[in-house]
């Protein structure tokens, strides 16, 4: 009787058998070593406690690192041995360049900066020993503030004498100073001052004035027709010492007249009447 065709070799079957599960049992042994290794290499490799390094029992190598950490998990400092003490860690810009920190939400203290580059900066106090720029925004309720090539600008409001409560604007640079509130505006220059507004203009210089008319107390008139005269129509006096009409004071002219009268004229005339 015929049992098989072909040659069973069990001893080779049996050795390729035994030799996957040696295979097998290597692989998993060499897992568990590389995984004692990982374990051993962080034990006394990489220390974390809330205080700075003490003498925690453990031998150290040069280059194991220190967490100082709180109850947070929050680190504040990092200590690396160097074979005989533990030194502090810092950190240079290169190790923190980031693309962007937009999402930073910390308390930094004093930053020191050699260039400070940003778009704004929102702060209560800024102190420097200077600050160049372009222009430079201050507000202050309804006042604005602010510094440009154009010169220092001031608006805020303020009482006009005539529109009442109104908007004004101070300019101040090499120019002088100008000062308007839209109906009304002064230009203060080192030679002269111009005011215009309620239809007129007029300019003051060093050594007179340029002005259709000049109103004194709003009352007393000079205007360009040679006339000074009393706007409530009252008397006028030339006097010296008090303003009540008695002091009064000599006026010396050529000619004083009255309705078309020449006054020291009709003097004379009774003067020379009386010597007779």
């Amino acid at each position: 009787m015929i049992i098989a065709t072909g040659t069973l070799n069990i001893d080779e079957n049996a050795k390729l058998a035994q030799q996957a599960s040696d295979d097998a049992k290597s692989a998993a042994n060499s897992a568990a070593d590389e995984a004692g290794k990982v374990k051993t290499s962080l034990d006394g490799k990489i220390t974390v406690s809330s205080q700075e390094p003490f003498d925690d029992g453990k031998s150290h190598d040069e280059g194991d690192i220190w967490y100082v950490q709180d109850s947070n998990h929050i680190t504040s400092e990092m200590y690396t041995y160097d074979g005989s003490d533990w030194v502090k860690t810092k950190m240079s810009q290169t190790a923190l360049s980031v693309g962007q920190l937009s999402a930073l939400s910390a308390d930094l203290g004093t930053i020191e900066a050699g260039y400070l580059n940003s778009v704004e900066i929102d702060s209560s106090i800024i102190k420097a020993g200077s600050i160049s720029g372009s222009s430079l925004s201050l507000t202050n309720g309804n006042t604005n503030y602010w510094l440009d090539q154009n010169g220092f600008h001031d608006s805020y409001y303020g009482n006009d004498i005539f529109n009442g409560y109104v908007k004004k604007d101070v300019w101040i640079n090499e120019s002088g100073i100008s000062i308007s509130d839209g109906n009304y505006k002064a230009d203060i220059q080192p030679e002269q001052i111009k005011m215009s507004g309620g239809g007129g203009t007029g300019t003051i210089w060093p050594t007179n004035i340029n002005w259709p008319a000049i109103t004194i107390s709003d009352n007393i008139q000079i205007d360009s027709k040679h006339i000074i005269h009393s706007n409530d129509y009252g008397a006028l006096y030339f006097e010296g010492g008090s303003d009540g009409g008695e002091d009064g004071i000599d006026i010396h002219a050529g000619g004083v007249y009255s309705h078309g009268t020449n006054l020291l004229s009709e003097i004379n005339k009774i003067e020379k009447k009386l010597k007779m």
